[in-house]
């Protein structure tokens, strides 16, 4: 901390320097030694050359240095700093877009709470920051922040067993931090590594021994490549499931591991996750049972991946599927299917599902359990499809049966507007969810759908303003 020179110690260096004359520093603080205690001998030197020029220049160097200490503690008073949040920032971006540059008492009467904190003068000085600020990045703007802007991603590159140890090694013969040496200690297996990378695989290491590292570190491996190879679901065969249960028969249930190194070719393709997974949908299933059920899923699922036009439903089919709900319950759908295997021949257990959601939500299944007739429901049924690709429209009568939920319109509020444009200069158009996470109490009435058609509205309005260009 600085320590400002006192009269008396000026008046002891004057008379060292008049007693053992320039430069004799450490005789004149040995002189004195109870005033000059807090002072090195450089601190003289460096005093004696300020007052030598301020004598020169016709002023005198302790009144100097008493007004600069009154500066000092002047300073110290003064009122604690108050960081400007996101909101204010772009809430004045805003307003110097709508009133222009000067009118800040405009601009501060515009924006209400959000500078109830801040003084006409504090909203002209942030004004004048931000285009300095700008006006440099414009300037010195890399090609790595461009290139981290355009989401260029680096590719993760999962550490190998040998650049760990190396790194363990390295650490203990050149010392945490000295990252370069450890690197060219190791060039060829640390080729792939910069010195940041070492740096932060060494911070996640934190207290873990160096064995529970690489265990870790090579578990994390195995995930992150068993999810990049597992994309496309694979059913299983009649030999896997036989295979599956003679493992647990021999080994007892849980034992995956043991199950999977005990039959290596048959489960090659099969984690031990998978084993586990697949035994729980057995069930209290025979043999037979779970080999037909996994038959059935899996022609239902390329019958699913084969079907490319909408099949729209038939009154018959409908009354079936409701018929199948009475009697097996709901979500029975494979014994519902199993019941009708004429007209559900072409349907799957998931579209049965589907077809019983949407009725539930349509309405009409209390009038059908009164007349028993299917014109209960608001949706045409027993037709045939008009074509491929064309839309298919209710009838009037049937179109106006289901309630009309209109939604009510919240006209936007100033603050509202101001963030909505903060976020788009945050997070560019586009970005809804993010601006509503960004300004949760702002916008707590407003839906991802609602900024979005705000937007689009506010920018026909103002074409001037749609990307937020300050």
């Amino acid at each position: 901390k600085r320590s400002y020179w006192t009269e008396a110690e000026v008046e002891a260096l004057r008379a060292g320097v008049k007693k053992f004359g320039e430069g004799h520093w450490t005789l004149m603080k040995r002189d004195h030694a109870e005033i000059l205690k807090n002072r090195t001998s450089m601190d003289l030197k460096d005093k004696w050359r300020n007052m030598t020029k301020a004598a020169a220049k016709g002023g005198s160097n302790v009144g100097k240095g008493a007004g600069k200490r009154e500066d000092h503690f002047r300073t110290e008073r003064k009122k604690q700093r108050q960081f400007w949040t996101p909101l204010e920032t772009h809430a004045l971006e805003a307003g110097v877009l709508r009133f222009g540059v000067g009118n800040w008492a405009e601009i501060k009467r515009q924006a209400g709470d959000i500078f109830s904190n801040r003084t006409t003068l504090d909203i002209k000085d942030k004004w004048r920051n931000l285009q300095k600020k700008r006006g440099s990045a414009a300037r010195n703007k890399s090609k790595f922040t461009q290139h981290f802007r355009e989401g260029k991603k680096k590719k993760r590159v999962f550490w190998t067993e040998a650049e760990l140890k190396a790194l363990i090694e390295g650490v203990g013969k050149c010392g945490e931090g000295n990252w370069t040496a450890i690197k060219r200690e190791y060039p060829q297996i640390l080729a792939n590594r910069t010195t940041i990378d070492l740096k932060d695989k060494w911070r996640n290491k934190k207290e873990k021994t160096n064995e529970q590292w690489l265990l870790e570190t090579q578990r994390k491996g195995r995930d992150h490549f068993r999810e990049q190879k597992k994309t496309t679901r694979n059913y299983w065969t009649e030999l896997e499931l036989q295979g599956l249960i003679e493992g647990v028969n021999e080994f007892g249930h849980g034992k995956w591991s043991r199950i999977k190194r005990s039959r290596p070719e048959l489960f090659s393709d099969r984690t031990t996750l998978d084993l586990k997974d697949k035994w729980r949908t057995k069930q209290d299933k025979t043999f037979d049972e779970w080999i037909a059920e996994t038959k059935r899923k899996r022609s239902e699922h390329f019958r699913s991946e084969r079907k490319t036009t909408k099949n729209f439903w038939t009154e018959e089919e409908v009354q079936a599927l409701l018929r199948g709900c009475e009697e097996y319950g709901e979500g029975k759908w494979a014994l519902i299917k199993r019941a009708n295997p004429e007209l559900f021949k072409n349907r799957t257990t998931l579209d049965i599902k589907d077809k019983w959601r949407n009725m539930k939500k349509h309405g009409g299944l209390e009038e059908y359990k009164k007349s028993g007739s299917i014109n209960a429901f608001p949706f045409r049924a027993g037709k045939e499809s008009t074509g491929r690709g064309k839309k298919r429209s209710a009838p009037s009568s049937v179109q106006h049966s289901r309630p009309q939920k209109k939604k009510t319109k919240t006209p936007w509020t100033a603050n509202e507007v101001i963030a909505l444009q903060a976020g788009v200069n945050e997070f560019g158009v586009g970005k809804w969810a993010d601006i509503k996470r960004m300004y949760p109490e702002v916008l707590a009435n407003r839906t991802s759908m609602d900024i979005k058609d705000k937007w689009r509205t506010y920018s026909k309005r103002a074409p001037h303003v749609p990307r937020m260009g300050f």
